[in-house]
């Protein structure tokens, strides 16, 4: 009887070696198969690859043996963020449009995976999968600083969003790839407000925002695009985003005042430099700007009651309130003009204001300043 049993106990083990080693099999095959892995050697001998490397690995990845096995983890990853690659590759070469479902379900494994890596107590395979990301990090940030320095910033753009969000595959967030996207983002952003291609821009600023939600230099770029573009519903969205995060960013303010400006929304310009003020009442450019509105604002309410009719009730109104704003520009200017005093362009106003006002003694003091710088 104790000799069946052996026989039968024997024979059990040779079976679960057997059964054992075919199963870590599927982990080898699929790992000579990854080593070989090389996205520079064509798209369709890479795809042939992976995918032979995904069917064994897949099989790895549900059975007992080899399910909980960092190396698995490892080689998982890699595969599966390989078959994103090459989509991403064969997109951009033949035009052929990736499956975005597959692709955002190939990220998830593919970070799932790396994610399992990195928990590892004794962290075997960190190095490797540090080094399978980091080399692909690098290779597209340069690739964004060639395009940078090309002036291709739109590619530039791309790129650099690219370099992040391959980061944040091993958890990794690149800063300096998001700031790098920011800075030519805004480069494009500009090129394309000059020749008023708004939609354009509008694309390009809200790929940044969707990695920089939170960056109030982004939101400013957006801010401004839809302000420019008179979409006051959009541009009022972003300002709510980013006053929510920095409720006292002057700057922001600011901004939103001298678009506001170009609008020709007089009131709205009014107020948002006149809250700039409110949080920072030396801000040199919101005194410029508002004192500057307020004048041009002045000169426009005059010139709209020289042309009404003098027995018109509504003209003296307006006279009043061309008065009134021209004399809420003045300590503005004024302030301003002390820091800066050589800007010809504000002593001029301030001089012409005061002679408007019938300050004879303070116009002649502005003319005689402006008189001194031209000597």
């Amino acid at each position: 009887m104790k000799k069946n049993l052996q026989i039968y106990l024997s024979a059990f083990l040779v079976c679960m070696s057997v059964y054992s080693f075919g199963q870590k099999q599927n982990l080898t095959d699929a790992a000579l198969r990854m080593k070989k892995y090389n996205p520079m050697n064509g798209i369709e001998p890479s795809l042939k690859l992976l995918n032979e490397a995904k069917k064994f690995i897949d099989l790895a990845a549900v059975n007992t043996e080899t399910a909980n096995s960092p190396k698995m983890h490892l080689y998982r990853a890699e595969i599966y963020y390989g078959l994103i690659e090459m989509a991403g590759m064969e997109a951009a070469t033949s035009g052929k449009v990736m499956d975005e479902t597959l692709a955002s379900e190939y990220e998830k494994i593919a970070k799932e995976s790396f994610k399992k890596v990195f928990e590892d107590p004794k962290a075997v395979h960190v190095g490797e999968a540090e080094n399978f990301i980091n080399f692909r990090v690098n290779y597209i940030f340069e690739m964004g600083i060639k395009s940078y320095t090309n002036k291709n910033f739109v590619d530039a753009t791309d790129l650099f969003i690219g370099a992040y969000e391959v980061s944040k595959f091993i958890d990794k967030e690149y800063k300096d790839a998001s700031v790098n996207a920011y800075l030519s983002m805004s480069q494009a952003v500009d090129s394309f407000l000059t020749i008023k291609q708004f939609e354009k821009a509008k694309t390009i600023a809200n790929k940044v925002y969707e990695i920089s939600p939170t960056n109030i230099d982004v939101l400013i770029s957006l801010i401004n695009i839809y302000l420019a573009d008179n979409d006051l519903v959009n541009a009022e969205k972003y300002t709510s985003e980013a006053l929510a995060l920095d409720p006292n960013n002057k700057q922001l303010y600011y901004v939103l005042g001298t678009s506001y400006m170009t609008l020709k929304q007089n009131e709205k310009a009014e107020e948002a430099l006149t809250k700039a003020l409110a949080i920072d009442t030396s801000y040199g450019d919101a005194q410029y700007q508002l004192g500057a509105h307020l004048f041009n604002w002045s000169n426009e309410l005059k010139y709209q009651a020289g042309q009404m009719d003098y027995k018109d009730p509504k003209a003296p109104i307006l006279e009043a309130q061309a008065k009134d704003m021209l004399l809420r520009a003045m300590p503005l200017l004024e302030a301003y003009a002390i820091k800066n005093p050589t800007d010809k362009y504000v002593l001029e106003i301030l001089q012409k204001s005061h002679y408007k006002l019938g300050n004879k003694e303070k116009s002649e003091a502005f003319k005689k300043r402006i008189e001194a710088l031209k000597q």
